[in-house]
């Protein structure tokens, strides 16, 4: 019995961190569409991310 407690409170444990993890995602995203959505059209001024171009 006490193993199944173990196991099944590991389980619980994976699948809060996976949880959460995908909630601090979609509010990272939805602060950041929120942001570029007050700057306007203007984007490459206020653009803080980093694109890499790897064709030649």
């Amino acid at each position: 019995m006490n193993m199944k407690m173990k196991k099944i409170a590991k389980e619980g444990f994976f699948l809060f961190l996976l949880y959460s993890l995908f909630t601090l995602c979609l509010f990272m995203s939805a602060d950041r569409i929120e942001r570029l959505d007050q700057v306007g059209d203007d984007f490459r001024n206020t653009n803080q991310s980093v694109s890499i171009n790897f064709s030649k």
